[in-house]
C-alpha cells in the first residue's frame, strides 16, 4: 500500500507503522513515499500511482473543484500551533493584518488559516495585499528579509519566530482547532477496488496512533530519522500535531446519516475558498467525504 506524504508531523505514524510492523500484521506492506509538492502527491493519486495521500480538508475541497477524483476516507491529525501567523511589532491583533503585505502560499492550508483569520475579523482577501510564496519556508524568508509585514507559515518557522531578529508570532492554530484537519484521502474512483487494502492501512496506522502515544520517544526517533531532522526537532514540531485516534476520527466524520463537523468543515472550505475566488463553485461535501473506510474502523470497535 503506497502512501503519500509530506514532512508534516503528522503523518508520522505511517512510519512507525511500518518499523513496527503493524502493516505486516494487517497482510499488506507499507510504502511511504516523502513528496513536499502538493500538486504532485495528488496527481499521483489521481493516476492511481499511490492509494493514499496526507493532505488537508480544505486542499480536498479546491482539487475536486477542478475534477481531481480525490476523496477524504481518514483523518490523520489536526493542526494545534504546528501553523501560524508570523508579524512585525507593529502588528499587535489580527485586525491589524488589514492593509499589510502578507507572504502566503497560495491554495496551501496556510492560504485557508490566512481566510480564516481575516474572517473573523470580518476581513476580506481585498482587505490586505496578497504576496504569493511557493511554501511556509519561502514566506517566512519574505519576511526576514523585510519584505512583507507579515507570514502565514508553519514549523519550525513558528517554532523559530521567538529567535528572529524582529517580529513575533501573532497567532497560531491553537487559536483555531481542528479548522486545519489533516485526512488522508484516496481515488475515488479506485476506491472500491482497492477498499480492503486500504481498510488495512488504516488500521495499522491506528495502532501506530497507540503506539506514539505509548511510546513517544521511541516514536520519535522513528519519525526524526524519516524526517531528517534532530529527534529534539521532531519533538518540537509534533507538538503543534494533535494525532486522530479512532475515537477523534469517529467523532470527526460520524455517518453519512449523521454526520460529524467534517461536513461543515468542508462547507466553511467552499465558502472560503469561493470569496478568494480559488474555486468556481461548491463541492458537495458528500463529494469530498467517503464514510466506507471510517464505518469499517467502527463496525471493528464494537
Amino acid at each position: 500500500v503506497k502512501v503519500a506524504i509530506n514532512t508534516w508531523p503528522g503523518l508520522g505514524p505511517y512510519y512507525v507503522a511500518k518499523a513496527k510492523g503493524f502493516d505486516r500484521e494487517q497482510g499488506i506492506k507499507l510504502d511511504v513515499v516523502m513528496n513536499e509538492d502538493t500538486v504532485a502527491r495528488n496527481s499521483s493519486l489521481a493516476a492511481g500511482e499511490v492509494d493514499l495521500a496526507g493532505i488537508t480538508l480544505d486542499a480536498v475541497v479546491i482539487a475536486r473543484s477542478r475534477g481531481l477524483p480525490m476523496t477524504v476516507v481518514g483523518q490523520s491529525d489536526f493542526s494545534y500551533g504546528g501553523d501560524g501567523i508570523i508579524a512585525s511589532d507593529a502588528i499587535k491583533t489580527a485586525s491589524d493584518l488589514k492593509g499589510k503585505r502578507i507572504a502566503c502560499a497560495e491554495g496551501l492550508p496556510s492560504h485557508y488559516l490566512l481566510l480564516l483569520v481575516l474572517n473573523k475579523q470580518n476581513l476580506g482577501p481585498k482587505d490586505i495585499t496578497f504576496v504569493p510564496a511557493d511554501d511556509g519556508s519561502q514566506a517566512a524568508l519574505l519576511f526576514t528579509s523585510g519584505r512583507v509585514d507579515a507570514a502565514v507559515t508553519w514549523d519550525p518557522w513558528i517554532s523559530k519566530a521567538e529567535s528572529l531578529t524582529k517580529g513575533h508570532v501573532l497567532l497560531t492554530t491553537r487559536e483555531f482547532p481542528r479548522a486545519l484537519l489533516g485526512i488522508v484521502a484516496a481515488n475515488s474512483d479506485l476506491l472500491p477496488q482497492r477498499k480492503d487494502r486500504i481498510v488495512r492501512a488504516q488500521k495499522a496506522w491506528l495502532k501506530a496512533v497507540d503506539y506514539c502515544r505509548k511510546n513517544p520517544d521511541e516514536s520519535a526517533q522513528v519519525m526524526a530519522k524519516e524526517y531528517n531532522v534532530a529527534v529534539a526537532d521532531f519533538k518540537r514540531m509534533a507538538a503543534g500535531a494533535q494525532l486522530a485516534d479512532l475515537d477523534e476520527e469517529l467523532a470527526t466524520f460520524g455517518t453519512a446519516q449523521k454526520p460529524g463537523p467534517i461536513v461543515q468543515l468542508a462547507n466553511d472550505a467552499n465558502r472560503l475558498w469561493l470569496q478568494a475566488g480559488a474555486i468556481k463553485k461548491a463541492v458537495d461535501p458528500n463529494d469530498v467525504i467517503n464514510w466506507s473506510i471510517v464505518d469499517e474502523l467502527r463496525m471493528k470497535e464494537k
